[in-house]
């Protein structure tokens, strides 16, 4: 009698699924319309966790974008090139890398601001930990490509 009764459930649900496919849907978007893919983000953004920092200056962020909403992004920060982890100078580069981990494992509070977008679709952003912008705190210290490597 289960058998009997699963296989009417199944052949129900196949022949609903078979006239749905017939139904046309009412609007389909495409991913390659410009003014879609390409709109801008608003400007600020929270970041709910830090998932990876890839270099000085390339990171992987959560960011709260609205109330019950959280966003993956690649991020790239703005007007700064720290040494590479790959390359000549690879040992600046994981030096660097590993200050930025610390720096953000000890921040209190990190927030993007959005400029653009990048190479491999990342967002180019300020970066802010604590108030201070991350790019000029880089500076600062000295800790970017041309201070380190050239």
């Amino acid at each position: 009698m289960k058998k009997v009764a699963v296989t009417v459930v199944l052949v129900l649900a196949i022949g609903v699924l078979a006239l749905g496919s017939f139904v046309e849907p009412v609007k389909v978007f495409s991913l390659f319309n410009w003014h879609v893919t390409q709109k801008q983000p608003a400007v600020n953004y929270p970041v709910l966790a830090v998932s990876r920092v890839i270099d000085g200056d390339s990171f992987e962020f959560w960011l709260h974008i609205a109330p019950r909403l959280a966003y993956f992004a690649d991020i790239r920060l703005a007007n700064v090139d720290t040494p590479e982890i790959t390359g000549d100078c690879k040992e600046e580069g994981f030096r660097v890398k590993a200050i930025i981990e610390d720096l953000f494992r000890n921040a209190e509070a990190i927030t993007i601001e959005f400029i653009g977008y990048g190479k491999f679709g990342r967002w180019v952003c300020l970066v802010i930990v604590d108030g201070e912008d991350l790019g000029e705190w880089i500076e600062e210290r000295e800790l970017t490509k041309a201070d380190l490597c050239e």
